[in-house]
C-alpha cells in the first residue's frame, strides 16, 4: 500500500484541495509506516521557518473521525509544535490517504 502524508493549514477540513503534501510511505498496512509517518511529520514541522526553535513531534494515525466532513483522507494524525516560552502547544492536522502502489 502506499500512504500519501499531507499538511492542512491548521484544520484538516479547511483548504483540502491546498493541503501540502509532505511525505509518501510504502507498507503492507498503517501499522507497517505508523513510524515513518510519525517522523515525517514531526520533521515536516521542525524544518517550517516559524518553528524553527521549536520541538515537534506527532501522534500516531488513527482512522479519520466520524465527525469530520473531509472524505479525501482514510487516516488522520496531529503534528505538535512545542514553543519554548508559549504558554500552549500548536496543533497542525495531517490527513493520510491510503493507495494501492
Amino acid at each position: 500500500m502506499k500512504y500519501l502524508l499531507y499538511r492542512s493549514f491548521g484544520n484538516l477540513e479547511k483548504d483540502v484541495k491546498k493541503h501540502e503534501l509532505v511525505a509518501v510511505e510504502y507498507g503492507k498496512d498503517i501499522d507497517d509506516v505508523a513510524d515513518a509517518l510519525i517522523k515525517a511529520a514531526a520533521d515536516d514541522l521542525a524544518g517550517m521557518p516559524e518553528y524553527e526553535r521549536c520541538e515537534t513531534a506527532a501522534y500516531a494515525p488513527e482512522p479519520i473521525k466520524d465527525f469530520r466532513k473531509v472524505r479525501r483522507y482514510q487516516y488522520e494524525m496531529t503534528g505538535i509544535v512545542y514553543p519554548p516560552n508559549a504558554d500552549k502547544n500548536i496543533l497542525i492536522d495531517f490527513g493520510i490517504v491510503e493507495t494501492q502502489e
